[in-house]
């Protein structure tokens, strides 16, 4: 053990003493080679320093001659610079070579960012304008540029300007360019990310005022940005996650049916609404409860942080106990960071609100659910006093999940003043300084409450509003008070996609859409819940208070409460959903892990295809779906892009030639859903299927679709409840390799932790090919298997399959199948 931590403190004190900071204007005609952890030009107005990490990725800061409001507020990065191997020459220009293949070109105040010999970021410079600070680049022709966190607008926002400020936007649409979910995060088509890590009040101008520039202005903070190179979004997502984290491992319910709307209004209501539920033979994971559950009206409640009305909710313990146990649900309770005077809390929460400038609490007048005051959540007594509340519901109650609103803050004013001595500023800080940040911070507080008092469980955080890197708190964004109208549903997919691309992987729509509508549209309905059934988050939920508001008209969210066909078809979608909760769990991993979004566009593993920017409402459901959503009124066809290979119809098998746009008939049953040739499918089939609770993944179907050459897929799995399963490596990756040759396919199968067969674990994996006829051989390890004694109804899917029944020991095994 000593000589362990001798040789550790050697190594960095050594790596200490070998890294040191540079300063460009020094070196001469003799180069600098080193190890360098910092990097300093100094220009004329003001002093750059740049860092640089083990991966293709640099951190460039830029401090003005006197200016005064650069504190860092942000914690969006996580990852530690790293002291590389460094070349500095001095000629016409300045370079600086990075041992991680990417260099910094300074020439005349201006820097151009290479990836290998090729510039990627050209004519990088500082300006100040007016109150903002900021950068600009030069754009190159044809340029593409998409993120930015939630926009209602093309995925290419190239020619667009848009705030840098979550804001709530209330029966929104398509063009709706500013919404809650503000980040500072653009990828380029020309294979680099930009990562401007400052939470103030800014803007993108992404080539509107000059087509030919992009402009990120900050109205405070510490001016910084992230250069992150890759050759495609997979790599710089890659690379970008490493920079500022990936989420965890969500709960397995998650990814379940959840039961929500505006509002319950009490336990009966809510009795009522699960039973028809369940007889309706819906499966379903979550019962969110909105503001009702703290008081009898939309105003004047705010604060409460109590369930309020012993009438309606007699024994809220009780409740959410009967529910876990009879129907498998997990309760979720909205809350809110405004403590309204009239509330039971108001008095006692004083100390721990946001002030004026004087130091006095600040009273928001204007708010639309009363007067009160906001909580600072940047002051750690306030975040101990808040998640006393918290705590209270989830150890005394049973709470599983909390769902965070108005957290941008929907009503902020520039006068409101905010202390972050906690964080180490000794000045008090102006709303429009940490607006952005305000909801990651309260994400943060609760998802590390959370982990220290409930640290064996995942948290699950309905939110509304952050900032890069919220997505290291476990945060499941929704995407605010989208309309109920085609609009709505059209805008989800550049919303979503969006967010994808900038990090946030668990983003999601109040399915159905939420705001107020005149009348319910069926057709509408089902679209959108068609859609919501391969998104990351499945929650049909919008206003539903006929009963409370006589003039506000209730539209049920709930598809128990339709009519047929409507309720059927939705069904058969839900009932795929859960069919697909190996597949999608997989997914999970992969973000995890790699930092891969659910939702990916066509065009996420390569920019070289023209028509896939076109296709901007389809979408890959993982890397072996391709997802078209019906998006118009009325339609009975709906084109669609199929990428270069081969794709199979999940519905009748059909293989279809990629490369090509089809004009592909559609009814309201279905929306176009293809596999791609050479994929792999696990699924569970049950005979029937409740809730995420009674899955079973040792008993798997295993959907394979033949293509051209071998194809793999890792299926993982583990626990679905425990926080440390990656750490710890308590769980398995199963790889499954194919190749087909003629009329015989074989599949090998392998794991990574054969320790858990020596637990006499052994696996059922039912394999499922298209085929119009059953297999006239199966073997397995060169033995005789056998097919399926019946093969089990997959949701939707009509086509014929051969099955083979493999036991797999955790030994590596081989299954050759004849047609």
């Amino acid at each position: 053990m000593l000589k362990t931590t001798v040789a550790l403190f050697l190594f960095f004190l050594f790596t200490s003493i070998q890294a040191q900071k540079v300063i460009v204007n020094t070196v001469g005609k003799d180069p600098f080679n080193g190890k360098a952890d910092e990097i300093v030009y100094k220009a004329k107005e003001g002093e750059w320093t740049f860092q640089s990490y083990s991966f293709p990725a640099i951190k460039a800061t830029y401090r003005p001659a006197g200016y005064t409001r650069g504190e860092q507020v942000s914690d969006a990065v996580i990852a530690k610079a790293q002291p590389l191997t460094t070349k500095i020459t001095a000629a016409i220009s300045q370079t600086v070579e990075l041992e991680n293949n990417t260099s910094i070109v300074i020439q005349k105040d201006k820097l151009y960012f290479k990836s290998g010999k090729e510039v990627k970021v050209k004519s990088a410079s500082f300006f100040t304008q007016g109150d903002n600070n900021g950068f600009r680049f030069q754009l190159t022709d044809q340029e593409k540029f998409f993120g930015g966190g939630e926009r209602a607008l093309p995925m290419d926002r190239r020619g667009y300007r848009f705030n840098l400020y979550n804001v709530a936007a209330y029966g929104y649409g398509l063009g709706a360019d500013n919404l809650n979910f503000s980040v500072p995060m653009l990828i380029s088509s020309n294979g680099y990310a930009l990562f401007f890590d400052n939470p103030s009040k800014g803007y993108f101008d992404i080539g509107l005022t000059d087509k030919n520039v992009l402009e990120a202005g900050f109205a405070s903070g510490e001016l910084t940005f992230y250069v992150v190179f890759g050759k495609n979004i997979d790599e710089m997502l890659n690379n970008y996650t490493a920079i500022t984290g990936r989420q965890p491992l969500p709960p397995r319910w998650a990814l379940g049916n959840f039961v929500s709307r505006f509002g319950y209004r009490s336990e009966e209501q809510v009795q009522q609404v699960v039973k028809k539920m369940r007889n309706d033979k819906f499966p379903m994971d979550g019962l969110i409860f909105d503001l009702f559950w703290f008081g009898d009206d939309i105003k004047g409640t705010l604060g409460n942080l109590d369930w309020a009305n012993t009438t309606k909710w007699p024994n809220p313990k009780l409740m959410i106990e009967n529910f876990k146990v009879k129907d498998n649900l997990k309760t979720v309770l909205i809350t809110e960071p405004f403590i309204l005077n009239s509330s039971k809390t108001f008095t006692e929460a004083t100390p721990f609100l946001a002030t004026d400038a004087a130091g006095k609490p600040y009273n928001f007048s204007e708010l639309y659910f009363g007067n009160g005051g906001l909580l600072d959540v940047f002051r750690k007594p306030a975040q101990d006093w808040i998640w006393k509340y918290y705590k209270k519901q989830v150890s005394a109650n049973g709470v599983a999940g909390w769902w965070s609103d108005l957290g941008e803050p929907e009503k902020h004013p520039a006068g409101v003043m905010h202390n972050l001595k906690d964080y180490g500023v000794s000045r008090l800080m102006g709303a429009d300084e940490v607006h952005n940040i305000y909801g990651h911070y309260w994400s943060k507080m609760l998802f590390e409450k959370y982990r220290d008092d409930f640290a064996g469980t995942r948290l699950f955080h309905l939110n509304r509003a952050g900032f890069a890197g919220s997505q290291r708190y476990s945060v499941f964004p929704w995407t605010g008070d989208v309309a109920r109208s085609w609009s709505g549903l059209k805008s989800q997919f550049p919303v979503l996609l969006g967010m994808s691309a900038s990090g946030l992987p668990y983003v999601h729509a109040d399915a159905g859409g939420f705001a107020a509508a005149d009348q319910a549209d069926a057709e509408l309905y089902t679209r959108w819940l068609q859609f919501a059934a391969f998104t990351p988050v499945f929650r049909p939920h919008g206003t539903a208070l006929e009963d409370y508001d006589k003039a506000v008209k209730s539209i049920p969210s709930e598809p128990a409460l339709w009519e047929e066909p409507t309720r059927s078809i939705v069904r058969n979608y839900i009932n795929l959903r859960y069919q697909l909760l190996p597949y999608n769990y997989t997914l999970t991993y992969e973000q995890a892990v790699l930092g891969k979004p659910l939702m990916r566009p066509l065009y996420y593993y390569s920019f070289a295809d023209a028509d896939a920017f076109k296709a901007e409402d389809e979408y890959y459901w993982g890397d072996n779906l391709l997802v078209a959503p019906v998006t118009s009124q009325g339609a009975t066809a709906r084109s669609i892009y199929l990428p270069e290979g081969k794709w199979y119809n999940f519905y009748d098998n059909n293989l279809v030639n990629g490369k090509q746009w089809l004009n592909q008939p559609v009814d309201i049953k279905q929306i176009p859903l293809y596999v791609k040739a050479g994929a792999f499918i696990p699924l569970w089939q049950a005979d029937s299927i409740k809730s995420v609770e009674t899955y079973n993944s040792k008993d798997i179907s295993l959907l394979y679709y033949p293509g051209e050459g071998a194809s793999s897929y890792v299926f993982y799995d583990d626990d679905g409840t425990s926080t440390r399963t990656l750490e710890k490596a308590d769980y398995e990756l199963i790889t499954f390799t194919a190749a087909t040759q003629g009329t015989s396919i074989s599949i090998d199968i392998k794991t990574n932790n054969e320790a858990l067969y020596k637990r006499k674990q052994v696996r059922k994996f039912t394999i499922l090919v298209p085929a119009s006829a059953s297999f006239t051989t199966i073997s397995v390890n060169g033995k005789p298997a056998a097919a399926a004694k019946t093969i089990k109804p997959i949701s939707l899917a009509n086509g014929k399959f051969a099955s083979a029944v493999v036991e797999f020991n955790g030994k590596p095994t081989q299954v050759l199948l004849v047609r």
